[in-house]
Order: C-alpha cells, then structure tokens, then sequence
C-alpha cells in the first residue's frame, strides 16, 4: 500500500506571535450549526500504523523511531490487515503516560484508501472495530472520545500544554488523502490556546 499522509486541519489562530483568543461566541456559533463534532487535541506525534506489518510512520512519510511494547502489538495484530490508522503518540510529550495510542482517524481499510469517503464514514468503521475488539484499558489503544455539544467548556478545560485545544470536524466532510503533502482542508478546524509551545 502507499503511504498516506494525514489530512492536515486548517489552525485557530494561525500565527503564534499575534495568538487570536477564540471567544464563546465564535466556538458556541460553531457548534450552534450542527456541522461540526469536537476531539481533544493532544499534543503528540502524529502516526500512522499500517496494519500489514504494524509499521509506524511518522507525519513526513518516514519510519517511525516507536516501537510498541509485547502486550500492545499483540493487541494491534488483532486488527484486521489492509488498514492505515492515523493516531497521536502522545507519551513523548510528557512523562505521566506512557505507550498510549489515541487513534482519531482511519485512512485505509481492507486494502484500499477511503478516500471519497467521509470522516463519518471512518469514524463508524472505527467505532465498530472498537466495539468488536473490546481493547483492555491497560492495552494503551484509545478511540479518542467525540463531543456533540459542549464545545466552550471543551475548550476552556484544556491546558494549552499537552491539550492544546480542540479539533472541529464534520462528519459530512470527505476525507482528501494524497501520496504529498496536502494543504490544509476545509473540513476540519484545530482550535489551539495561546502557548509557548506552537509547532507548526
């Protein structure tokens, strides 16, 4: 299969020298449009797993340095073969976790990329293969969770260090995967608190 790289969401504010502070007015209308569902936004590695050989990728194509522990691998061989799984690694950021794979996308399955697809579309797989597999909490393999309302306080409760705000994505949107690069899609918006800490 080739490599896929992840769709990138287009950032709230997008300059960290002059950091736009989101109101509740802005995110509230957001949300007030029923367009939109929100994830946390940890700050991590972006990764993508393929199921083939349980390879992991990093966000420019290349390998990555992870390599999962026993108990885990086991736990992602039972994940069918075909898939490209698109995550955060979230422990190299902080100390306090270790080995948690917080899984927020798919962008294979069964052999082929979803493309044309919708991030609903994947998302359903996803929950399906959750619910199938019944991963053990000890396993470090995390659907992250998605809110249909509430986004301000969403917001508000992150830390602006590991969660750095909230992602914004509508269901109805279609997945863009590319074999490069791709400018940043309309379908998803990363709403980050003002840091020190921006990485762009």
């Amino acid at each position: 299969m080739i490599f896929y790289f992840p769709n990138r969401p287009i950032l709230v504010p997008p300059d960290p020298d002059r950091p736009l502070k989101p109101k509740p007015d802005y995110i509230n209308s957001l949300e007030a449009s029923g367009k939109y569902i929100a994830e946390e936004k940890w700050n991590g590695d972006n990764t993508s797993i393929y199921t083939d050989d349980l390879s992991f990728w990093n966000r420019r194509g290349e390998p990555h340095r992870y390599q999962p522990p026993p108990d885990m691998k086991k736990q992602l061989k039972r994940i069918p073969k075909g898939a490209i799984i698109n995550l955060e690694l979230i422990h190299y950021r902080t100390k306090d976790i270790k080995d948690r794979l917080l899984i927020h996308n798919l962008l294979g399955w069964e052999g082929a990329p979803l493309a044309g697809k919708t991030w609903g579309d994947a998302r359903l797989i996803l929950e399906d293969l959750f619910r199938t597999l019944k991963f053990p909490k000890e396993s470090g393999i995390v659907l992250s969770p998605v809110w249909k309302k509430g986004f301000w306080k969403l917001f508000q409760e992150a830390d602006g260090e590991l969660i750095e705000g909230i992602i914004l994505k509508e269901p109805e949107g279609r997945l863009v995967i590319s074999a490069s690069k791709i400018p940043d899609v309309s379908y998803m918006l990363k709403i980050r608190k003002p840091s020190k800490k921006y990485q762009f």
